[in-house]
């Protein structure tokens, strides 16, 4: 009969011989399982959500940015309490024109113990949507009240500018200045700041310090394009404003400082010649206006300069130059009605309003898509609509029209993805109910492998002390097998042929031998039997834990078999067609509005084009007359 001891060394070295199979099935049925890092945290996932909404924020991809706000909501990583993701999405409901979904979040958070640079930063949110929907004394309180301490110096020039605008509104130039005067003009909003304070002044009739704010914005330093730009204007009006008053010298030192490739430059032109004209050197305001004519002539500036630079011939004698110029001016009147024509029936065409939507549409730029094509193409289209583009209104509309359009792109893509994912569906449906069956007999007999494997790791133990009288315990599956070997020997010496007392003695030795090598090792091979066992009995554990996850996902399969996402997605297709004639209709209303706004400005040009032409024709007649009266004299004189 085998001993306890044997039983437990033959019970480990079946183990381990069983442990063989369960490690091949192991590789064969759990190698898709991820036993790698650990999962992260909540407030880590907060911030990894929260880092991938920022990188769409700051690229301009402010649908993307609320969709994924949205989403997190959905998945509980976001919630009220998550402060700087609220604030987030009450920024971009107030962008995409939702002020009453901005305000129920800026309430909220107003109402909790928050840091007071978000509190702050909260405030402003507030009283800059009251500030865009015209409750001018509601903002004005928020802005100037305690409740805006805290702000980081770029919020604090934002408040400052919207405070001045507001007073500037109510004819309160000199409360106006004084918020302006603490904003840096080295930044874009003081720079903005100064040139509307000084617009503002000179129409309230204070040129001399509407003059002067002009003055310090054109020396001021910037080096960007929308610096040089925002200088160049501030030259011009400058210039322009000391034209009306005719100082003509103080005019023309503020127009040449507007750049000759600037987006002013054909104003400046035009204003720098009347300057000279003025003061009555017509032979320095020819030059330039004959400069400005050779620009684009879509240009109402070069269009004035068109009928002022024949003039200027005629007045210092050169009437065959002044009758080529008139004619000249009257044949580019006449190719800008047609190109304002073309215009005009390319935007009573279908989906005009397209075809203002940049290429890239992620960005926030009220620019239209090809600016050359409409500059070209379609007939100076953008050189009489820039002004239209400039006005707030209607920056507003396209805005949203864009806003509604990528919404309605993206309900295309999802209407075009729903018969995938359905396909998709459907079929692994029937994948899943084909191989459940043999996934749930393989998962049976491995559970039962897995149980037994455990239980008997469980089993073994090691005897608390090294005994010699038990060898098996102490020595390697070699040396265990050759002891059964020598053991069995010895029982049954006598009965073996050749037994005699040489043989026995050679057996003796061999024992002895082997007895000393077992104990020799003795004591590495007890510390190695202590680690395979708790190697062994920790493999069995985290089989046991992949069996848990593997029965986890045929559970989670076996419901998929059941679910109702089928359904789903067909009644999401139907919400999708809804949504989709909605945003159409939308969007024609949108560009309905568009349109009559840019009709009406098309309109406009269109008979101050006519009055042109006709001014210059009667320019031509006038002078074809004096030369026919002027030969008849010489004539009758002879």
């Amino acid at each position: 009969m085998i001993k306890p001891p044997l039983r437990r060394w033959l019970i480990g070295t079946c183990l381990a011989a069983s442990l063989a199979p369960a490690h091949a099935a192991k590789v064969e049925f759990f190698d898709d399982i991820d036993a790698g890092p650990q999962p992260l945290g909540l407030e880590q996932s907060r911030y990894l959500a929260f880092g991938e909404v920022m990188y769409d924020y700051y690229r301009h991809a402010n649908f993307q940015s609320i969709n994924q706000l949205l989403i997190n909501q959905k998945k509980n990583l976001f919630d009220e309490d998550t402060d700087y993701a609220q604030l987030l999405l009450g920024d971009l409901y107030v962008s995409y024109g939702l002020p009453d979904k901005a305000e129920v979040i800026f309430n909220s958070l107003l109402k909790k113990d928050i840091l007071s640079r978000t509190r702050a930063q909260t405030w402003l949110h507030k009283a800059e949507l009251h500030y865009r929907e015209g409750r001018l004394d509601e903002a004005a309180m928020i802005l100037d009240s305690d409740k805006m301490k805290g702000l980081e110096p770029e919020d604090d020039a934002k408040r400052r500018l919207m405070l001045a605008n507001i007073m500037m509104r109510e004819e309160d130039f000199t409360g106006a200045l004084d918020y302006l005067y603490s904003v840096p003009v080295d930044t874009d909003e003081g720079r903005y700041a100064t040139y509307n304070m000084g617009v503002a002044l000179i129409r309230a009739g204070q040129d001399p310090q509407g003059l002067k704010l002009l003055n310090s914005l054109i020396s001021a330093g910037g080096s960007s394009e929308q610096a040089l730009a925002l200088r160049d204007r501030a030259a011009l009006a400058a210039g322009l404003t000391e034209l009306k008053e005719n100082n003509t010298d103080a005019a023309r030192a503020s127009l040449i400082q507007v750049r000759s490739e600037g987006p002013f430059s054909e104003d400046a032109l035009l204003a720098l010649g009347l300057a000279n004209y003025r003061r009555g050197d017509v032979r320095k305001a020819l030059p330039i206006w004959l400069e400005a004519v050779r620009r684009n002539s879509s240009h109402p500036s070069v269009q004035e300069a068109l009928l002022l630079a024949p003039r200027a011939y005629e007045e210092l004698g050169g009437m065959p130059q002044a009758l080529a110029g008139y004619q000249y001016a009257a044949e580019q009147y006449r190719q800008a009605l047609k190109d304002v024509q073309q215009a005009m029936d390319h935007i009573n065409g279908n989906g005009w309003a397209k075809t203002l939507i940049p290429k890239s549409n992620e960005g926030d730029s009220l620019l239209p898509a090809d600016i050359e094509a409409l500059a070209q193409d379609n007939s100076g289209e953008l050189s009489y609509l820039y002004k239209l583009f400039a006005s707030n209104e209607f920056s507003q509309r396209f805005r949203h029209y864009r806003q509604i359009y990528q919404i309605q792109k993206m309900l295309e893509h999802w209407q075009q993805a729903l018969p995938a994912m359905l396909g998709s569906y459907h079929q692994q449906q029937a994948q899943l109910s084909q191989a459940l069956p043999k996934v749930r007999a393989a998962m049976t007999d491995l559970i039962h492998r897995q149980e037994t494997l455990m239980m008997d790791a469980d089993a073994l133990r090691l005897p608390d002390h090294m005994d010699m009288n038990r060898p098996l315990d102490l020595g390697n599956a070699d040396q265990a097998i050759m002891w059964q070997k020598v053991d069995a020997l010895d029982r049954h010496f006598n009965q073996l042929p050749g037994a005699g007392p040489r043989n026995a003695e050679r057996l003796k030795r061999l024992r002895g031998l082997l007895l000393w090598d077992i104990a020799h090792q003795s004591a590495e091979q007890r510390q190695k039997q202590e680690q395979d066992i708790n190697q062994l009995q920790d493999e069995s554990q985290v089989l046991a834990q992949r069996v848990a996850a593997v029965r986890q996902q045929i559970s989670d399969a076996n419901l998929r078999t059941r679910d109702d996402l089928g359904l789903r997605l067909q009644q999401q297709e139907q919400r999708i067609e809804q949504l989709k004639r909605q945003t159409a209709d939308t969007l024609k209303a949108l560009e309905n509005s568009m349109r009559a706004d840019a009709m009406n400005v098309l309109t406009r040009t269109q008979h101050h084009l006519a009055d042109q032409l006709a001014e210059a024709h009667l320019a031509i007649a006038r002078l074809q007359d004096s030369s026919v009266s002027d030969r008849n004299n010489q004539r009758n004189g002879s």
